[in-house]
């Protein structure tokens, strides 16, 4: 529990540390197989939503496992068969210093293990990609801060830099773009937050909205625009049973992708609706390291065209805040 006898700015650090673990995994795990593996907004997703007290250092990483096995027509599943399974190992890691106490600056960067697609041949076939994605730069301010009523408004900017701007080669041929661990393009980072809590009760109720759009890479191959929209509701649980300090987060994620385009021409097979539901579980350890699990599960896809669509990810983060 927040004590109301503190100051704004003890506020405001404790309150950052709390949101540190709890809502990271958003548009962190934000992922579309059909339009190439590539939506894994790294550490874009780490969506930590407040700004930091003057002269902190935060540190996140987590790691994410994604799949997909099942191809959909529009919201119907397909029977079409090219790739038997997809899926991608992911690590991130970000940084957040505050320069001010309502303005904090972020550098987010993360490494695939491994993009793979396995077709449907036999003998099996597949392809891998790997390497550093994508370097995101933002700046983060508080718009919006009401200590009292528990009410926080934060926005933020930034431009994403791709690792790489040449296409990674395999055994001297170009792998396809959806197991590229870097696009190879530049880009625009949005997102705005909105916090609002209940001491009382242990509750937090969180509505977060981000944006990206893409330059077209060396190739032409221009990713359609990402819209993320994700709604959370959370809990303290306050048990006499219960040791040690932990939250459950339920969260309602919709993401939206408009058609890539080659050569300025819009690819058929691309752009998507998707929601998601994912289930949360925090833990304290020692008032300073967060630890947090989670798991997505698609309830809704419908794609343009054919694509392989989402399926069950998983996501583990552990996250610091320093004191400088």
């Amino acid at each position: 529990m927040i004590n109301r006898n503190q100051k704004p700015s003890q506020l405001l650090f404790r309150r950052n540390r709390f949101s540190i673990a709890f809502f990271i995994a958003f548009l962190v795990t934000g992922n579309s197989f059909g339009q190439c593996l590539s939506s894994v907004n790294p550490v874009g997703g780490t969506n930590n939503l407040l700004v930091l007290e003057k002269k902190s250092l935060r540190v996140i990483s987590f790691y994410k496992y994604g799949q997909g096995t099942q191809y959909f027509e529009n919201s119907s599943h397909s029977d079409f068969d090219l790739i038997r399974k997809a899926y991608y190992n992911y690590l991130s890691t970000s940084f957040g210093y505050g320069v001010t106490n309502k303005f904090t600056l972020e550098l987010e960067t993360g490494y695939f293990f491994n993009k793979t697609q396995i077709y449907d041949l036999e003998p099996e076939y597949r392809l891998t990609g790997k390497g550093f994605s994508n370097f995101v730069v933002m700046g983060k301010h508080s718009l919006f801060s009401e200590p009292v009523k528990r009410i926080y408004v934060t926005g933020a900017a930034g431009v994403k830099i791709p690792s790489s701007r040449s296409p990674q080669l395999v055994n001297n041929v170009e792998i396809p773009v959806e197991v590229q661990p870097t696009i190879g393009a530049y880009g625009l980072v949005a997102n705005l937050s909105f916090v609002k809590e209940n001491s009382e009760s242990g509750m937090r109720y969180f509505l977060i909205s981000r944006m990206e759009t893409h330059s077209a890479n060396k190739n032409e191959y221009k990713l359609g625009n990402s819209f993320f929209n994700s709604f959370y509701i959370s809990k303290h649980l306050m048990f006499p049973w219960l040791k040690g300090d932990w939250t459950t987060i339920l969260q309602l994620r919709n993401e939206i992708r408009t058609h890539d385009k080659i050569d300025g021409v819009k690819k058929e097979s691309s752009g998507s609706t998707l929601f998601f539901l994912s289930p949360q579980i925090n833990y304290v350890y020692k008032d300073e390291w967060y630890l947090s699990a989670m798991i997505d599960f698609p309830v809704y896809q419908n794609f343009s065209g054919t694509q392989l669509g989402a399926g069950t990810g998983l996501t583990f983060i552990l996250s610091r805040t320093f004191r400088l």
